[in-house]
């Protein structure tokens, strides 16, 4: 084997391992924390039908208190959700409130929570639907 053949195996060998090296880092999962969670909230005032709606905030409590802060005195938090979305519906005589993570889940739990009637608001944090 000449000094050019033993060379180029060399090469060829050091080449390989530090493809070897570098693949398993660029095919590992991102880790847990990488991952983020979207909170929403939905307001609402049942005596005058004002409501306030949150979606993407970094928590409950920054959910909640923007539903709240948009709709007004006498509102209070009727429903909050997690990397999904929530719903209001009403009836004659009921309101209904529900969350899941799809938004036709949601406005199904709140129809059959109001016993019927129609969606008044809903929504949904990104990524939901």
């Amino acid at each position: 084997m000449s000094f050019r053949t033993r060379l180029t195996a060399a090469a060829a060998t050091v080449g390989a391992l530090g493809t070897a090296l570098v693949l398993p880092a660029a095919i590992e999962p991102a880790p847990a924390n990488a991952y983020t969670n979207y909170y929403g909230a939905i307001a609402l005032n049942t005596s005058t039908g004002a409501y306030g709606r949150s979606w993407d905030y970094g928590s409950y409590g920054q959910a909640r208190s923007a539903a709240l802060g948009s709709c007004g005195y006498g509102c209070r938090v009727v429903t909050d959700f997690v990397n999904g979305c929530g719903a209001v519906a009403s009836s004659t005589n009921y309101w209904g409130y529900g969350r899941a993570p799809s938004l036709y889940r949601a406005q199904s739990n709140a129809l059959s929570a109001a016993g019927g009637g129609y969606i008044y608001t809903w929504v949904c944090t990104s990524g939901h639907s």
